[in-house]
């Protein structure tokens, strides 16, 4: 939300419509201006799934006790380490712990909270040419003492989707649907970044609709930097266009996917965040809260009917 549509509102008595809005269609005053519900028709706006109904529909995806799994990033690891690339442990960062430092060193490296959510506090390390030094002090810069944070091998993008954006790991988010019985992929997304060390909506990055059957993205991307769903047919800084993107390793993807969703069966609809490198695609997280925004607004329209047919389906 930015602060020019707050002021605009307390003028023009829209803050009535926002709470109206928050109640009538269970969006949050964010979504509100995601979904563009200022210029929308009452028919219009019910078509659009909001934080309410998301969470009542997860809730009957995913039962209550595994919901842990995909929340804590080390559980995740546990059980679903051997779709991951190698490498990764966790730690509790204590600044008097220089020994931390002096083991990264040589390394090229992504670090991120335990149990942080949408990308907030994660970063690039790149200590490769960096003395033990020099990471102890980027560390106490980043890292808060003693907390706890997952260290990851940073792995780096098949040429096709680093051209799109080099500053960080660009992903995929899979989502799928397990009956019990048959796995299939329900949409696709991809995300992009935009300069910073994170490709998430929130963190200012791009996100496109993908063709699940043939892994070419087939939309726009979207970035919700301002506050507003913005639409971007080019990547700003690389000029790369969006539609021209075929993900490589397509097949592979698929196979990641519906491999992840047969390993926790009390998790029938489940978000999968892959990366795709050069030598294959590896799984990086899971979300049993799969974001609403980067379902909806790349393909700019209101999903609460597919809501509901996926959740008569796994709910």
């Amino acid at each position: 939300m930015v602060k020019a549509d707050w002021k605009a509102l307390m003028k023009d008595g829209r803050l009535a419509d926002v709470v109206f809005s928050s109640l009538r269609y269970e969006v949050a005053p964010d979504e509100y201006w995601y979904f563009d519900f200022p210029v929308k028709s009452a028919a219009e706006r019910a078509e659009w799934a909001g934080t309410t109904a998301m969470w009542k529909a997860q809730r009957r995806f995913v039962e209550k006790d595994a919901i842990g799994v995909f929340a804590h990033k080390e559980r995740f690891m546990q059980k679903f380490g051997h779709l991951m690339a190698s490498g990764g442990d966790s730690f509790i960062y204590a600044r008097s712990d220089f020994s931390r430092a002096e083991s990264l060193v040589g390394g090229d490296w992504f670090l991120k909270p335990a149990d942080g959510q949408c990308g907030a506090g994660g970063f690039h390390l790149d200590a490769k040419a960096l003395q033990a030094a020099e990471v102890a002090r980027i560390l106490e810069v980043r890292l808060a003492e003693g907390s706890r944070y997952i260290l990851e091998r940073c792995l780096v993008n098949h040429e096709a989707l680093r051209r799109v954006n080099p500053s960080c790991l660009n992903t995929l988010r899979i989502v799928t649907g397990n009956d019990g019985k048959n796995a299939e992929i329900l949409f696709a997304r991809a995300r992009f970044g935009n300069g910073a060390d994170v490709d998430n909506l929130s963190a200012g990055g791009f996100a496109t609709v993908v063709d699940h059957r043939t892994g070419r993205v087939v939309s726009d991307a979207v970035s919700t930097n301002t506050g507003r769903a913005v639409y971007f047919p080019k990547h700003p800084i690389t000029g790369v266009e969006f539609r021209a993107i075929e993900i490589p390793h397509w097949d592979k993807v698929v196979e990641l996917a519906l491999a992840a969703s047969r390993v926790e069966p009390r998790a029938r609809v489940v978000g999968w965040d892959i990366a795709v490198c050069e030598d294959g695609v590896y799984l990086v997280e899971g979300n049993h809260n799969w974001c609403k925004i980067l379902w909806q607004l790349p393909a700019r329209k209101g999903m609460k009917k597919e809501l509901a047919k996926y959740v008569q389906r796994f709910g």
